[in-house]
């Protein structure tokens, strides 16, 4: 092949021996050739890079090679010497994305028919499978399944999902793997010292990370470093030509990340950018450093698979054991995170700046995981482990403490309220003496005093809020705008304090059910078994009964069924207006049946049906009328 041919292609793999890896595909394809049992279709599949084209040359020689079929082909003879240039007659090479109709189809249907020119095996390489259209295929299927003889077809696809599977299964699928690290270094280094070029061992390592998994893509960037730096490679040239960061800056953007110091990362930012690097490279190659050591920091050991991209295994074995996992997990996941959002357009330097800030700082990030983080810093500041549930007793050497004692290093309670009363407004506790037990006494031990801060409770109310939407979302609603104001260490209460407009939540709010909910968020997150006990949070309010019931006065109770009713309010004057109405009414009905009955009676006016007899009925029911408006006028 001609010099000016790129470095993977003047370095393909020429046999069954020169492959490296993909050891079940060369195996049953060697087995395949000796034996003579070659099917007569393959469905190579597997991402870029991997080697699908080239095995599927390899295969071609073997079969065509005039000593053949062999597993060792000569690379002399002109079947040979036409299949690696690619001009031979019997090995015809198509892509699928650009003839993927039924003519195309068409015309390789017509073209199969033909014997082979000079070797013994005609073979079809269909690249990019995946691309024919649906007709394509069908119009292809038969002569898939029942080909000439000595014909052989093999589909190299990226996507197998696409192919159809009346298509997949009338061939014999093989899966090619993603070469390891390892694989690809070994092949760099093997094209290196055939092309004599001295390259380092760090930019070895480099550029095997960079390759992706595609032999391809590393070959192609040592073909690239070549045309750069000559005969002689060394890392810097890796590091400028690609952007990738060096093994010393993902350590100090690590350690930064350890320690929480938000101006060590972005400094390590500032450097990338002024070095002209490219922030989503360093975002890939910390996310991978960082891997490596939640790996090595699992597995108690730094694996040998990371010596061939680790320069320093020692330094990232001291550094292992210094972080913690959670805190790996979340820088990893706020890593990418950035990722996704510099591949959807976000600025990457931005983006990167803003995921190590989340990541050194936590208050910055609300979210569930970064509070959960959150609490393991405290764990670890504390020696503790707050999750754990407290004893059901205490030693028998230790005294109960006094009232208004707190054990431990946690202040009074009642010292503490007193600090902090000027700058609190006047808050009105609506949990009385006999709304229950305290926690200690309902698992029937003595009590237990809680030795939480209020500060530590106000830092994790959010984490609490998230535990208890898990459970309900109708009861978080309740606690909306609520926060923790008092601690009371002896009697192991916690006051959470509600707004003056969110009264109707706080009597919801203390069902007993709902306080038990409350209650077990608390001892999970918090890791206390506080009892809560609501309080509203401003200068004056109402008074309540013995029951937390608040009592409405007249006024607010009219209000109140005037809104729900759509009602309105009737006064005296209004009702004596329509009792009136109503009794002239009433009369006015008993005239008229009282004409109706004369005219039964008779058209004379006399006898018991007369005038007279109608006179008498009438006076009679105006006289009841008048004493029944009279009645219930007195009762208004």
């Amino acid at each position: 092949m001609a010099e000016s041919a790129s470095l993977y292609r003047r370095h393909r793999p020429q046999s069954f021996a020169e492959v490296v890896g993909q050891e079940h595909v060369v195996r049953t394809l060697s087995n395949a050739v000796t034996q003579d049992r070659v099917h007569h279709a393959y469905l190579f599949v597997g991402s870029r890079g991997t080697g699908k084209t080239s095995m599927a040359k390899i295969l071609a020689r073997s079969l065509n090679c005039l000593n053949g079929p062999t597993l060792t082909p000569c690379g002399e003879c002109e079947p040979c010497r036409t299949i690696a240039a690619g001009t031979s007659l019997d090995v015809i090479e198509m892509d699928a994305a650009s003839n993927r109709s039924v003519d195309d189809v068409r015309e390789l249907r017509e073209r199969v028919g033909y014997a082979p020119a000079e070797g013994r095996w005609k073979v079809y390489i269909l690249d990019e499978a995946h691309m024919l259209t649906k007709e394509a295929w069908n119009a292809f299927l038969k002569t898939l399944e029942e080909p000439p003889p000595n014909t052989v077809f093999v589909l190299a696809t990226t996507e197998p999902q696409k192919v159809m599977a009346t298509i997949v299964d009338r061939t014999q699928r093989f899966d090619f793997q993603r070469p390891s690290l390892e694989q690809i270094a070994e092949v760099v280094r093997r094209v290196a010292d055939v092309e004599g070029v001295e390259v380092e061992a760090g930019a070895v390592a480099l550029v095997a990370r960079s390759a992706s998994g595609s032999f391809r893509d590393a070959l192609g960037t040592l073909d690239q470093l070549v045309s750069f730096g000559g005969k002689r490679i060394a890392t810097d040239d890796v590091i400028e030509l690609l952007g990738a960061a060096d093994a010393d800056l993902l350590f100090e953007a690590t350690d930064a990340i350890n320690s929480g110091d938000a101006a060590a990362a972005l400094s390590a930012v500032e450097s990338l950018a002024r070095s002209g690097r490219d922030p989503g490279q360093f975002a890939r190659d910390l996310i991978a450093h960082l891997r490596q050591l939640l790996v090595a920091r699992a597995t108690g050991e730094v694996p040998d698979s990371f010596t061939v991209t680790v320069a320093q295994p020692d330094r990232l074995a001291e550094q292992a054991g210094r972080i913690g996992e959670a805190k790996l997990m979340g820088a990893i996941d706020a890593l990418s995170v950035a990722g996704a959002n510099m591949r959807e357009g976000d600025d990457p330097r931005l983006s990167l700046e803003v995921a190590l800030l989340k990541v050194t700082r936590p208050a910055l990030d609300s979210s569930q995981e970064a509070l959960l983080r959150r609490i393991e810093s405290l764990e670890r500041a504390q020696g503790s482990s707050p999750l754990a549930p407290p004893p059901d007793a205490a030693p028998e050497s230790k005294a109960a403490p006094a009232p208004g004692m707190v054990p431990g290093n946690a202040p009074a309670t009642d010292s503490a309220a007193s600090e902090s009363a000027p700058s609190q407004p006047e808050q009105h506790d609506t949990a009385t003496e006999d709304e229950g037990p305290s926690p200690a006494a309902e698992s029937g031990g003595p009590a237990v005093a809680a030795s939480v801060e209020i500060e530590r409770v106000l830092e994790l109310w959010p984490a609490v809020m998230d535990h208890v939407r898990g459970d309900s979302e109708m009861l978080s609603t309740l606690f909306d705008g609520t926060r923790p104001v008092a601690v009371e260490s002896e009697r192991s209460i916690l006051r959470i304090g509600f707004p003056p407009s969110a009264k109707f939540n706080k009597r919801k709010a203390e069902s007993r059910a709902n306080i038990d909910r409350i209650a077990e968020a608390l001892q999970a997150i918090v890791g206390e078994r506080l009892r809560p006990a609501y309080v509203v949070l401003e200068d004056e309010a109402p008074t309540t009964e013995a029951n937390g019931t608040e009592e409405m006065g007249e006024e607010e109770i009219i209000e109140l069924i005037k809104s729900n009713f759509d009602a309105r309010e009737v006064t005296g004057d209004d009702a004596d207006a329509r009792e009136s109405e109503g009794a002239d009414a009433q009369g006015t009905r008993h005239g008229a049946a009282d004409e109706a009955g004369a005219a039964d009676a008779g058209g004379d006016g006399q006898g018991p049906g007369g005038a007279e007899g109608r006179d008498r009925r009438g006076q009679r029911r105006w006289r009841n009328g008048h004493r029944d408006h009279d009645r219930r006028h007195e009762s208004a």
